[in-house]
């Protein structure tokens, strides 16, 4: 049984073709600058170990979904021969609203659903839309899966969802929590579940998905109870470009120094705060090497970021009283032990004693990496959205 994953932007095509008989991706890559001159389609057959990356005119989504399948049914090295051999499609949609609590098959009418929620995630569901459409334009027969970032996040109760602003709002634009990364915590918690050998709605834990964008979930009784982002993946931790939690009376105040447009502040935001912001250094990785050869600027960004995931640790253990586990993930929190070591350091009369060495080798696996004294375990878990969806996707289907 394969399903093809697929994770659409307004320009590029991101697909893994998945065995769910063994949850190995035989094939991978993304469809790039669609629409542009230079467009091209990077293309991995993950099982005979070939790639390659080569310009193809793509004018538009439905000629890009085109070159994709052709590719994965190409007679040199492509890994299908028909499209027969594909049991479904599955699609990351960003925002779901209110409306989409779980996994769903799309049709005429879930689609003009999800438009409607564009107003919600203007910058991700006319992507996902676009991509649909393509699929279902030139593979009319394949069954079509939406599996939605928000779903996971349906189980907030009211007082956490629910803004301390006019609940007009609220009634008549939708102004409420609504969570991010769902998929991932989806996986985690799988995960965790069985690392621990205990059933899902037996686990209390704190998910730290930190990657360029960052969020914390508190798991209570194997259901979202709080999550840091917010309306928007704008709210919570610092991340890559996004500022994060701040006062919103800072908004108004660049706007009349600044003399900046509604679209100008978001985009200083979005795409000009969070650890770019600080010190001019977005990306992680140069993030930690810069301040590890001196640069006062990158560690004060360090300091900032870690601290913030410290207080939503802390204010989500307030929450939950009993917590089972601490877990990192993401390419952030998997990645980079000295991370998960600033975040969590002198916590150990909360209960938190980190084990510096298995910390220090258990980057990118699953691992536990606290002391056995520790009386909150604390875990690193690589997420895997992917085969999340494909995993969801198999289960609309199947139920049809």
């Amino acid at each position: 049984m394969r399903i093809l994953v697929i994770n659409c932007g307004s320009s590029t095509i991101k697909y893994q073709l998945i065995d769910m008989d063994n949850s190995e991706v035989i094939a991978k890559g993304r469809c790039d600058k669609i629409g542009l001159d230079s467009s091209n389609i990077i293309y991995k057959n993950v099982r005979d170990n070939y790639s390659h990356e080569i310009e193809v005119n793509m004018p538009d989504h439905k000629e890009a979904m085109k070159v994709l399948l052709d590719t994965l049914m190409n007679k040199e090295n492509g890994v299908i021969s028909s499209l027969n051999e594909i049991y479904a499609v599955g699609h990351r949609v960003v925002h779901g609203g209110e409306k989409f609590s779980s996994a769903v098959m799309l049709d005429d009418s879930v689609i003009k659903e999800i438009e409607k929620l564009s107003e919600l995630a203007p910058l991700h569901n006319p992507g996902c839309i676009m991509g649909i459409s393509a699929i279902m334009n030139v593979a009319p027969k394949l069954p079509n899966v939406a599996v939605f970032d928000t779903a996971f996040h349906h189980t907030i109760p009211d007082f956490n969802y629910i803004y301390a602003i006019n609940y007009e709002y609220y009634k008549k634009y939708g102004i409420r929590r609504y969570g991010f990364h769902g998929t991932s915590y989806k996986y985690v918690l799988g995960r965790l579940s069985e690392l621990l050998d205990k059933p899902k709605d037996d686990i209390n834990a704190i998910i730290c998905h930190l990657g360029s964008g960052a969020s914390i979930c508190a798991i209570k009784n194997g259901a979202s109870h709080d999550t840091s982002m917010g309306f928007t993946p704008l709210e919570g931790l610092v991340m890559e470009t996004r500022s994060g939690d701040l006062d919103p009376a800072i908004v108004l105040k660049i706007m009349e120094k600044e003399n900046l447009s509604i679209d100008q502040v978001n985009k200083v935001l979005n795409k000009e705060s969070g650890r770019l912001g600080i010190c001019r250094i977005g990306d992680e990785r140069l993030l930690i090497n810069s301040a590890n050869t001196g640069n006062e600027m990158a560690m004060l960004a360090r300091k900032i970021q870690t601290n913030r995931t410290k207080k939503y640790i802390g204010a989500y253990m307030a929450e939950l009283n009993r917590v089972d586990a601490i877990v990192f993930t993401g390419g952030v929190g998997e990645n980079n032990f000295c991370e998960r070591e600033m975040a969590l350091n002198n916590m150990e009369y909360l209960g938190i004693e980190l084990d510096n060495k298995a910390n220090l080798v258990s980057s990118g696996k699953d691992a536990k990496i606290s002391t056995n004294k520790s009386k909150i375990s604390v875990y690193v878990i690589p997420t895997n959205e992917e085969l999340e969806i494909a995993k969801q996707t198999v289960e609309v289907v199947s139920q049809c």
